[in-house]
């Protein structure tokens, strides 16, 4: 089937700063498209049919005729619920409502009029699943009621990524990816056998991916995401840049109803059990809390959308067992592990330090120590003991960080606690003129991570991460073609 040449542009501007993050410059729009053809009742095409899409919760609407072919389209609507109406003359009215428009998602609606007065309607419910005939992209839509409906911890979209087929959290280990919020998942997984760094990120239409492990640098608000979709295969030409998945999240907007709401997610330590392994249990204080609000600001032309959620947690950071120096060995007496002193003293050089040290001969190649060797004329350390002067002072000051045993030859603990402070929100406009539908996202999301090990067993070596993501994105979509906007 031939139709008119129709194409569309889309201006994006975007901006991400973040600590440690960074993002290219927005590749691709995330609009849906609703085409189709007109027939008469015996199959022949109508030219010239006046077809107009109206989104029901905004009041958006756009216009076109067929084509000389019976032919129309709309190649970039935003997402949403629409209704399709068809008008021309000696014709019913024909009416089509219920069709929802996912992200990258592709409708086909073919018309047949009947015959009748133009004050006569038909309509049509449109069927609870749609099948997407136009397009070739396989992906799967997650939306916000699946997302705010099941039980999240962390409330993070990432955390569902794996629930489209052929995705998995199965890491090659080449690619760790940062924490996201302080602690949240970045996404970073494996899609049809994939590497971690071959997906893409986007938010609204905006390039999110850092640049260090390849997972995204923006998780917004669960609350705030309309729907977003796990593209696995045979993407459109606009995502060349990956050859694994692309995930596309897209933010709530305002409709001509105010609505919103709040919430406050609670983790306490007395709702938890201790580690089997811990002589004590750990603190377990957690709250997420925030809201989302939004509406009309002029009605059919002008909405809002805003979100907060602030993260606070006390988090005891459970060592588990730990193997430390006994008493005994603190003062250079090994006897207890003996077995382990294996080796012979190397090179005069060495050789020549230990005797040094000890204030007797050392020979290269006599053993550290011999089972039953109770001389130094027979081993180094004679009955497995190391004599005070052999001990350094950086050794003797190093153990003043090494806790003693508190659980026979082990330390373990969950005293030490680790703090999170995350706050992060953003808001939404969008305008729809004469001039197509204007749309501006603003995002930040500030965190400060106290961890009391930093990477180490034992207490007394915390790190503080501060970490701060932001994105601006405005994008000005238009259809150029026998279209028009109201």
């Amino acid at each position: 089937m031939q139709t008119n040449p129709k194409f569309s542009y889309s201006a994006k501007l975007v901006i991400l700063v973040g600590v440690c993050f960074g993002a290219g410059n927005a590749r691709a729009d995330v609009t849906g498209q609703i085409s189709g053809a007109v027939k008469d009742p015996a199959g022949a095409m109508v030219a010239g049919v006046a077809i107009s899409v109206s989104n029901t919760d905004t009041g958006f609407q756009q216009i076109t005729k067929t084509d000389s072919q019976g032919a129309f389209g709309f190649p970039a609507l935003p997402v949403g619920h629409y209704t399709l109406r068809a008008l021309q003359n000696s014709f019913k009215e024909y009416r089509q409502e219920g069709l929802t428009l996912d992200v990258n998602t592709a409708l086909r609606v073919d018309i047949v009029l009947q015959l009748g007065a133009e004050t006569q309607q038909v309509t049509v419910d449109a069927s609870a699943v749609q099948v997407e005939s136009a397009s070739t992209q396989m992906g799967e839509v997650i939306t916000s009621e699946k997302m705010t409906t099941v039980p999240l911890n962390g409330r993070s979209y990432t955390d569902l990524l794996a629930l489209q087929p052929g995705v998995t959290y199965t890491s090659s280990g080449q690619y760790g990816g940062l924490a996201i919020s302080g602690d949240l998942n970045p996404g970073n997984l494996s899609v049809s056998g994939g590497r971690e760094s071959a997906n893409g990120f986007m938010v609204n239409g905006a390039n999110v991916q850092e640049g260090a492990n390849m997972g995204t640098a923006i998780i917004p608000n669960l609350d705030s995401i309309a729907e977003f979709r796990i593209l696995t295969n045979n993407f459109d030409a606009e995502y060349g840049n990956y050859s694994g998945g692309q995930i596309n999240a897209i933010t709530k907007s305002g409709t001509n109803s105010y609505h919103g709401d709040v919430f406050d997610f609670l983790r306490n330590t007395d709702l938890d059990a201790r580690n089997f392994y811990s002589p004590t249990r750990g603190k377990f204080i957690q709250n997420q809390f925030g809201g989302t609000a939004g509406g009309p600001i002029l009605r059919d032309k002008l909405f809002f959308f805003g979100d907060y959620q602030g993260t606070r947690q006390i988090l005891g950071q459970d060592t588990g067992n730990i193997q430390v120096p006994s008493l005994s060995e603190r003062t250079g007496n090994l006897s207890d592990i003996a077995s382990q002193l294996t080796g012979v003293v190397n090179g005069s050089y060495w050789a020549s330090q230990l005797a040094q040290k000890l204030g007797y001969a050392v020979a290269v190649g006599e053993p550290y120590y011999a089972p039953g060797c109770s001389q130094n004329t027979a081993c180094v350390f004679p009955n497995a003991i190391i004599p005070s002067p052999a001990i350094t002072t950086p050794s003797q000051n190093l153990l003043k960080y090494i806790p003693v045993s508190n659980s026979g030859q082990y330390f373990s603990t969950a005293a030490n606690n680790s703090q999170l402070d995350d706050s992060k929100g953003g808001i939404r406009v969008d305008w729809n003129t004469r001039f197509r539908n204007i749309s501006g996202y603003y995002f930040i999301d500030d965190f400060t991570l106290n961890n009391p090990y930093g990477g180490a067993s034992l207490p007394g070596f915390n790190t503080l991460t501060v970490g701060r993501s932001q994105l601006v994105n405005v994008s000005h979509t238009k259809t150029l073609g026998p279209f028009k906007c109201q």
